[in-house]
């Protein structure tokens, strides 16, 4: 091995070292028993529902920007992990629907404002539509009663909080964030996503919960960014685990 390649590599390992030295920094000393506690409250906050693995339902959802307020009726159906049928409704006519099967969404107009299109994609990102930075997966979650948290396996109470109300999770090699903040009565309130500087990238904010014979189902969810841009769900009847045919997630108009 020459000089200019050993030389080189020993750049290419302090830069790794360094790299790694950087993240590791983020992370704040914390006491290793609650650490456990941490992350046993994460994974029960990611397992909330799970047992729920389709539903039924309808309610309103309420669309806000800048410049405009729009707020319609809804009704769904949706299957754990990737299917979802929403139509959205005013004064009790359907206007447009949406479904996704895992493989491709597709768009409908009842109203004939477009020709129905669709598009290829497993996890189709929603902001174009609803105007919040949020994937179609993590609204099937939140149509089914559950919390649309990201894979992490890391979680510690933040050291800001002393009430230990606030974790934070994180994903080895990544460096954004969740946070997660629990209310007096064990429920998530909010959730809220960072880039990996700690700027807020959009949260998800459970205010309201009811409590039916198989769980406790979050029924009013506003999901908002930076841009004051804010979607705002309302469950109004749910359906836990009904039987859903294959053919709600093939449009026929």
């Amino acid at each position: 091995m020459n000089n200019q390649t050993l030389l080189s590599r020993t750049v290419c390992i302090i830069a790794v070292i360094l790299t790694i030295s950087g993240c590791a920094s983020i992370r704040p000393e914390t006491d290793p028993l609650l650490d456990k506690k941490a992350l046993r409250f994460s994974k029960q906050a990611k397992s909330l529902n799970r047992h729920i693995l389709a539903s039924k339902g309808s309610g309103w959802a309420k669309l806000e920007t800048k410049t405009r307020v729009e707020k319609f009726r809804i009704a769904w159906a949706a299957v754990f992990p990737d299917k979802v049928r929403i139509t959205f409704l005013l004064s009790g006519l359907p206007i447009e629907t949406i479904i996704t099967n895992g493989e491709k969404i597709t768009f409908f107009s009842h109203t004939g404002e477009h020709s129905k299109y669709s598009y290829n994609s497993k996890n189709p990102d929603m902001e174009k539509y609803i105007h919040v930075p949020v994937k179609m997966s993590e609204l099937i979650l939140l149509l089914l009663g559950r919390l649309p948290l990201k894979p992490f396996d890391d979680a510690y109470f933040s050291v800001a909080d002393s009430s230990l109300s606030t974790l934070i999770l994180k994903q080895k090699w990544k460096r954004t964030a969740q946070h997660l903040h629990f209310n007096n009565n064990g429920n998530v309130d909010e959730l809220i996503f960072t880039d990996p500087g700690g700027k807020l990238l959009y949260q998800i904010t459970p205010t309201k919960y009811k409590a039916y014979d198989f769980g406790d189902i979050p029924i009013k969810i506003e999901i908002q960014d930076t841009n004051e841009r804010k979607l705002t769900l309302g469950i109004t009847d749910f359906i836990a685990n009904p039987p859903i045919k294959e053919s709600v997630f093939l449009l026929t108009e």
